[in-house]
């Protein structure tokens, strides 16, 4: 079973340094040794499904009413878009199981389906094949039957890829279909980070690290990442990032301490340790980044910021990196921005039917100011991005300025702000005026320079999007008022403000049923007799056991009503303002969030740490 994520821990995974397989996440079935074949040419079989269909999988799932015409001409929309195969959009819709997404791919297919969160495997015969031969083919031998090398595989079809595996292990090769996902999973738990980032280290420790050894490999605009050849230091930054992506980390940090630095991933909004780096090496490992990202490595002092353009499995990653001094060394924190899943559509958001009715109908007004609000890393951008992305036409001139560009829409003109150059967000904002936008997105309003053109362009016929930290929708009235904006202003250009917050979905897989209590009945704002079915984490391989599995928004939308206008052109202040809303049938982010709770999205501990210690 895995190792939960927690605040220190060493990871005692199976890695590439031979660990013991019985500490680890797989557990060996057998320990066969490779039996070569007598045959000159490699031999396959394969085991076919009995009820295999030449049906398409999107007709398979219309037929069982599993899914409507509507949900699969969108899904083959993003295909389309995105390029990722169509069971894994169902997957990420919500719309399948990942165990049921492999049952209905082997039925279309005609191969038997293994799941490998619940296969044992024997981590023998999982190493019969290097590293980079299972990342390309997507085919990870599992177990040996007698002469028979059984080969999970995202494809089992692949007669090319099949002979390959033969061939280099000298066995019957019988393959079984498995998801991507799965295969993913599995080779995270056998070449886990923190087993090949000590592999590396120990390499690193008997040479001497060279500056020309960090800049090989690195002259490349986009980095590939994945080479077994490489030297030490650069296998272990390879696996550091490509232990965040295979984690579905959205930043990496890299924190030097008195004797170590560790290495932690960010995952669905948390921290977690995933490996420890000795403190002599983190220097050499420091530099490699730097010459990644262009940035000077004779600098250690000053701040510096850059970006890496890399590659996995055909998939490219953008990575902002900034890098600090502390007392310990410099201080790295990367962030991953996947290019080829880089936008969702307001249906992603996990937001309810009513609220994305209401969202999809304020983003259609033709002028005015929708401010979307909230901390730090509460999804703000995403949000903008998918309102973006369903006011996009043609037949509209759509312009951003942001800090960074995030993500690049296409037929969207994007301006980065270049402080050093010039460029802010109110010189940015000033110029865009002049390009005959419909519609600006201005990254965030930070000053009350920024705050006067945008509002003036929201009064001048323009659509303007934008983001301000408050703690909740009716403060960003207050915010604005007190940056200078007269109220008349404000109540003639701003149509709504959406507060947001993300909390953690719940596991489906090992997600665990209960009765509440009367107490818990009560902080939901139920009556004291009520005892609701709720779900709490639990933890399984899927999940990496942390019982948790995504994330999605809750909401609460304050749009400027008559009643509204009138408070904020008497000076009320922000819970007055917020009172009239709820009147008006705003539901709160504590309400949005509930809901989630109950209908067993999410669990009460959620709300809790993201909900209820900031209201």
């Amino acid at each position: 079973m895995a190792q939960t994520p927690k605040k220190a821990q060493e990871s005692d995974r199976p890695g590439e340094g031979g660990s013991d397989p019985s500490s680890g996440v797989v557990v060996p079935l057998n320990r066969g040794t490779p039996i070569a074949s007598d045959s000159s040419m490699p031999m396959v079989t394969a085991r076919t499904h009995p009820g295999k269909s030449n049906k398409r999988l999107g007709e398979l799932l219309l037929e069982a009413d599993v899914i409507n015409d509507a949900q699969l001409s969108e899904a083959l929309e993003e295909q389309k878009r995105t390029g990722k195969r169509l069971a894994q959009i169902f997957i990420e819709r919500g719309l399948l199981a990942k165990g049921e997404a492999g049952r209905w791919l082997a039925l279309q297919q005609g191969y038997e389906y293994i799941s490998l969160t619940a296969e044992p495997i024997d981590i023998h015969i999982a190493k019969l094949l290097p590293v980079p031969f299972v990342r390309r083919l997507m085919a990870l031998p599992i177990r040996q039957e007698g002469p028979e090398l059984i080969v999970a595989m995202a494809d089992p079809s692949d007669i090319l890829a099949i002979d390959e595996v033969s061939r280099a292990t000298g066995l019957r090769v019988q393959p079984v279909f498995t998801t991507e996902n799965d295969l993913e999973w599995a080779m995270a738990q056998l070449y886990d980070v923190g087993g090949r980032v000590s592999q590396a280290a120990a390499l690193m420790d008997a040479i001497e690290f060279s500056e020309a050894a960090a800049a090989d490999h690195a002259d490349a605009e986009v980095v590939v990442l994945g080479s077994e050849d490489a030297p030490p230091v650069i296998q272990m930054v390879d696996s550091i990032l490509q232990g965040a992506i295979t984690s579905r980390a959205t930043d990496i940090h890299l924190e030097p301490h008195m004797q170590e630095a560790r290495v932690r991933y960010r995952i669905d909004g948390l921290l977690y340790d995933k490996a420890v780096i000795p403190r002599l090496l983190y220097a050499a490992v420091v530099s490699r980044i730097k010459i990644l990202a262009s940035l000077d490595i004779a600098e250690h002092v000053k701040p510096q910021d850059g970006r890496i353009s890399m590659r996995l499995r055909s998939r490219e990653y953008d990575v902002r990196v900034g890098i600090t001094a502390t007392a310990f060394g410099e201080r790295v924190v990367m962030r991953l921005l996947d290019k080829t899943n880089m936008l969702v559509g307001l249906d992603r958001l996990g937001i309810p039917a009513e609220q994305a009715l209401i969202i999809d109908t304020i983003i259609r007004k033709p002028h005015g100011m929708i401010l979307v609000t909230g901390p730090t890393g509460s999804g703000k951008t995403t949000t903008l991005y998918a309102c973006l992305q369903r006011v996009n036409d043609p037949t509209r001139n759509i312009m951003t300025i942001e800090d960074p560009v995030e993500y690049y829409i296409q037929g969207i003109s994007q301006i980065p702000v270049r402080p050093r150059g010039g460029m802010t967000f109110a010189t940015g904002l000033r110029s865009m005026l002049r390009q005959d936008p419909n519609i600006i997105m201005v990254g965030e309003i930070r000053d009350a320079e920024t705050a006067k053109i945008a509002v003036n362009a929201a009064l001048t016929g323009h659509l303007v999007f934008s983001t301000l930290h408050t703690n909740d929708a009716a403060g960003s009235v207050v915010r604005l008022v007190d940056m200078g904006i007269e109220p008349y202003f404000i109540t003639s250009s701003l149509i709504a403000t959406v507060g947001q917050r993300l909390v953690r979905r719940l596991c489906q897989a090992c997600r665990r049923s209960y009765e509440a209590g009367p107490d818990i009945a009560s902080e939901l704002g139920l009556p004291a007799d009520a005892q609701p079915t709720l779900y709490q984490p639990v933890g399984c391989p899927e999940c990496d056991q942390t019982g948790y599995k995504g994330r999605l928004s809750v909401m609460e939308i304050f749009r400027m009503t008559d009643v509204i206008r009138e408070l904020v052109l008497a000076h009320k202040p922000a819970s007055t303002l917020r009172e009239a809303a709820i009147g008006s049938g705003m539901v709160t982010i504590g309400e949005a969030a509930t809901t989630r709770v109950l209908d067993g999205t999410s669990s009460v501990e959620e709300l809790r740490r993201v909900i209820y210690l900031e209201e």
